[in-house]
């Protein structure tokens, strides 16, 4: 009987798994594939997340040092109000120095100056008297007074602290295993290798920074004017002379139809010399400003020369032609005689 030989032949079985690091179950787990190639070193332990740990803000506490240099604002305006004050001191007693110079200096001048005119208002030459003292050159010569009308001051301070802490983790693993086998099937000869590798890191870094700083400016905003003082009085001027002298008579108005159309005042003048007398035969010279004037020539009048008793009479009139200037109007009237010059406000 014929034997028949069966060979049977098994195909080898391929099959690979891959366990899960930890680190790539937590990548997993947020949906995430780990960049790192099968097989890698650096594959059964990644950088954890986290790894440089960011800024870290510390209680930063500023009470200290503005405690320190609050005082620095009141020392400084201290200091600033001294030297202002020094120096409006030395502006007073410069002022009180060139006072003293100008006082000391003697100077002649005119003081009075008695004119005596005429009975036409002229000035006599003749009889011009001058009045002359010896007077302090500070009655002509003011030295300016300096003040120091404004001074502002403002400061601005800035304190600032900054604490921060910087820290670094780094933990690393690496494994490495491998398993060989060779041999014959069916023989007894056999080879086997196995080796494995594992290795570690850990690296802990941490920094600490603390720093505080302060700043600031100052700002002054300072006028310095002359101050404000009377002047000497001027010398005075006394005139002997014929004088000049205003009656005002009562308003009259002339009514056509109703409506006043116009109003009237008589103004007499009396001229008298200067003892007092009647001044005749003198001109006056009259300026009625917005008012028309007439003089009297009847009745003893001369027109605007001055009869027998020194008086010239005038008429002054303002015509209204229309209701919307009847309100009553205020103007100056002057009389002038040589230099004799008198003023009368006069309401028509």
């Amino acid at each position: 009987m014929a034997k028949k030989k069966v060979s049977t032949r098994r195909a080898p079985n391929r099959s690979s798994t891959a366990a899960a690091s930890p680190t790539d179950s937590t990548t997993a787990a947020a949906g995430l594939v780990p960049a790192v190639p099968s097989g890698s070193i650096a594959a059964d332990r990644l950088m954890p997340v986290g790894l440089f740990s960011s800024t870290q803000a510390l209680e930063a506490d500023v009470s200290g040092e503005l405690a320190g240099l609050a005082p620095t604002f009141g020392d400084v305006l201290m200091s600033i109000g001294n030297g202002v004050a020094q120096s409006q001191d030395a502006l007073d007693r410069g002022l009180v120095e060139t006072a003293q110079a100008l006082s000391d200096n003697q100077i002649s001048v005119v003081t009075d100056v008695i004119q005596e005119l005429d009975d036409d208002g002229l000035p006599v030459a003749a009889s011009t008297e001058l009045v002359q003292h010896e007077v302090s050159l500070i009655n002509f010569v003011n030295p300016t007074v300096h003040e120091w009308s404004h001074v502002a001051l403002s400061m601005d301070l800035s304190v600032s602290a900054l604490d921060n802490e910087t820290g670094i983790t780094f933990d690393r693993e690496q494994r490495q295993s491998r398993t060989a086998t060779a041999g014959l099937f069916f023989g007894a000869i056999g080879f086997g290798l196995m080796s494995s590798n594992r290795n570690s890191t850990y690296m802990n870094r941490t920094t600490d920074v603390e720093m505080d700083w302060a700043r600031g400016q100052v700002r002054m905003d300072a006028m310095l004017r002359p101050r404000d003082v009377e002047n000497f009085p001027a010398p005075a001027q006394v005139e002997i002379g014929p004088q000049i002298y205003f009656s005002q008579g009562s308003v009259e108005e002339t009514v056509v139809g109703g409506l006043v159309t116009a109003r009237s005042m008589e103004l007499m003048i009396n001229v008298r010399k200067a003892d007092g007398s009647a001044n005749p035969n003198v001109v006056i010279e009259l300026d009625s400003g917005p008012f028309s004037h007439s003089f009297d020539s009847s009745g003893g009048f001369t027109g605007n020369t001055t009869n027998a008793d020194g008086q010239i009479r005038v008429t002054l009139s303002r015509n209204i032609p229309n209701p919307r200037f009847l309100r009553s109007v205020t103007a100056r009237v002057k009389a002038t005689l040589g230099q004799i010059e008198k003023q009368v406000d006069i309401r028509l």
